[in-house]
């Protein structure tokens, strides 16, 4: 006879669940967070060809910077070959031009060549993926793992405003790595990387946010 009710396994695991609700909650938290970044992981290498195929490709966007000395050069290996050129370090740095490729600018008063990060459409590659996932994330551990019944709007109101927030202490992070990562494995694999590392900055920094912003239903 096989053994099951009280003493099976299943039952053990339920058991232990229940009596550990922190552990068990940051699981749940573990497990909901890879299924948002997988959502990020599998767009990423679907729009950055698609955008980088488009004239957004060679259109600058500098956000935040430039921090440190202007004239600071990176040199990466990109396609068997080194290149060097200037590379202010900006937290979004998207200088307009095929990733890795040299292009002449006029920045912050200096004139040269320039490094470049894919502009406009590799910004977009990033973060449409970013922000889809967060909204997968958004709702599922709104219920799912901290079974919050908050009001929603302020809810995601506080959330939106704790994403910003970790998104531009991230990808300050992201523009130290980000170079390396491309010049070394590649556009396709280092920007999965590149992702994956944000996604595991913003993973711990996000769930003691959470826990305040989804404060869970309290039983009758």
């Amino acid at each position: 006879m096989s053994r099951t009710g009280k003493q099976g396994p299943w039952q053990a695991v339920v058991r232990c669940w229940k009596a550990h609700p922190r552990i068990a909650q940051f699981i749940t938290y573990f497990m909901v967070g890879n299924l948002a970044t997988v959502v990020q992981l599998v767009l990423i290498p679907v729009l950055q060809p698609i955008l980088g195929s488009t004239s957004l490709v060679n259109v600058d966007l500098y956000l935040f910077g430039p921090i440190g000395d202007p004239q600071t050069m990176t040199t990466v290996t990109a396609v068997g070959q080194t290149v060097s050129g200037l590379n202010p370090y900006y937290v979004f740095n998207f200088t307009g031009g095929p990733v890795n490729t040299l292009v002449t600018r006029t920045l912050n008063g200096i004139t040269g060549s320039y490094l470049t990060h894919g502009g406009v459409a590799y910004f977009l590659a990033t973060f449409i993926p970013l922000i889809l996932s967060q909204v997968v994330s958004f709702f599922l551990q709104r219920k799912v793992t901290f079974k919050s019944s908050g009001n929603i709007a302020w809810q995601a109101m506080w959330y939106f405003a704790a994403f910003l927030v970790i998104t531009v202490g991230a990808n300050a992070l992201y523009g130290i790595y980000q170079p390396w990562l491309y010049s070394t494995l590649g556009e396709a694999i280092g920007g999965l990387i590149a992702a994956f590392l944000q996604c595991c900055i913003a993973f711990w920094v996000f769930f003691p946010i959470m826990k305040l912003i989804f404060p869970s239903q309290k039983k009758a």
